[in-house]
């Protein structure tokens, strides 16, 4: 619960996208544990909130986990939500659910799916910057 890491431009990334979005973490895990991470990589500050599955009672990717988050945003708009995120079947699958966008981190390359709709997909953070 006390390991963590940023990924490459991660920090230079949020830096710029909260400054024009409003963000939110969306995870899977134990709230002690990705609250740990959050804060030892001291970028907390750059979110509205943090949505961790063992709070909400769901995990991704299932429709309720996103749902129970979405009542919690003031002026949610499906059209304008974006969900990032390396796992397909967390993230990427939980983004379909919730019948929002979604964008890949597909840093190794990796073969898409033929069988799953991607609306995005980046091989590096810094692509955001572009992208949105």
């Amino acid at each position: 619960g006390h390991g963590y890491f940023l990924l490459p431009h991660a920090r230079e990334v949020l830096e710029n996208l909260y400054q024009k979005y409003p963000l939110y973490v969306v995870t899977n895990g134990v709230s002690k544990t990705q609250y740990s991470r959050l804060k030892g990589t001291h970028i907390e500050h750059y979110f509205q909130d943090i949505f961790v599955s063992e709070d909400i009672g769901y995990q991704k990717p299932t429709r309720e986990y996103f749902d129970n988050c979405f009542k919690k945003i003031e002026n949610m708009d499906l059209d304008k939500t974006l969900i990032i995120g390396d796992s397909l079947s967390s993230d990427i699958q939980g983004g379909i659910n919730a019948g929002i966008d979604t964008c890949w981190y597909n840093p190794h390359h990796l073969k898409q799916p033929e069988n799953m709709h991607i609306t995005y997909i980046i091989n590096d953070l810094k692509d955001l910057l572009t992208l949105l």
